[in-house]
């Protein structure tokens, strides 16, 4: 453990017992505030031909100019050179790609950020383009973003998610025991992050929106995730109508799309026909 992660834990350890409501809401502050290092911002810029400015703050890069249309979305404090290895396997006269870059990531600035903005931005894109999207790949909480999407507006004929929650819930509760708040710090954390969001944690149980997706969905998790666990996907995997999970190990959370079998096997279910839904 660093010794800057150290005092961040001691420091919130102390502050939630003195002030539980000041430490939830600097909590909220530091969970609201993207932190992404300027070249990772700018990355994705050589990948795309252009950039369209969301009503929302965000960003929407495109790339490629095929009839089918992939939609990506990274995760909090993302950006989307993640998916470099991924679009260098994509035909451009096949694909047009849309990537999403949500209010304070990529080349927006903005100091805060939260969940709902990236909802926000999704529903954005997607009305950019006018029709559904043929495939939408997210990487974490984009990952969640999409679900809450598709459950409440279908947008997407088939999706893919990578190392994706099964609830906000339980990532807010990972973030309070990772700064080491105390138990009613906790308490009011959540119900700080639900006002900002404007939403309640269990609007964002994607256990309990995955069984009204019918669209095919392909899970990819890592056994060795230490920021989502596996049973988050399993989870999801147990309630999707149509899934099934890829399981990697080695490569955690945020390099699972550098590995080559996992493009490999993204790439076989985006081109693989539609399978067909089985009742019981």
């Amino acid at each position: 453990m660093s010794l800057s992660l150290s005092l961040l834990q001691a420091f919130f350890g102390i502050y939630s017992r003195l002030s539980p409501p000041g430490a939830a809401r600097k909590a909220v502050k530091l969970m609201t505030s993207p932190r992404i290092k300027e070249e990772r911002r700018r990355s994705s810029i050589p990948l795309f031909d252009q950039a369209v400015q969301l009503s929302g703050g965000g960003v929407l890069s495109i790339h490629g100019n095929g009839q089918k249309k992939m939609l990506l979305l990274h995760g909090w404090s993302g950006w989307i050179g993640q998916f470099k290895d991924l679009i260098s396997q994509l035909d451009p006269n096949e694909y047009t790609i849309y990537a999403v870059h949500p209010l304070g990531h990529g080349e927006s600035h903005a100091e805060e950020s939260h969940p709902g903005r990236f909802i926000e931005a999704v529903l954005e894109a997607r009305d950019y383009v006018g029709v559904p999207f043929d495939v939408a790949i997210g990487h974490s909480l984009g990952a969640a973003a999409l679900v809450y999407v598709q459950a409440m507006k279908s947008c997407f004929d088939r999706l893919v998610l990578v190392s994706g929650p099964a609830t906000i819930e339980g990532v807010l509760n990972r973030f309070a025991r990772f700064v080491n708040l105390g138990e009613k710090s906790k308490r009011l954390f959540i119900r700080g992050m639900e006002t900002t969001v404007g939403l309640d944690v269990n609007r964002l149980d994607l256990v309990t929106l995955a069984p009204a997706i019918m669209e095919p969905t392909l899970l990819v998790h890592d056994v060795m995730d230490q920021e989502v666990p596996v049973i988050e996907s399993k989870a999801l995997n147990e309630v999707f109508p149509r899934s099934r999970l890829f399981e990697t190990s080695g490569y955690g959370h945020s390099r699972l799309l550098q590995n080559p079998d996992v493009i490999g096997e993204i790439v076989k279910f985006i081109h693989s026909p539609r399978p067909a839904l089985i009742s019981i």
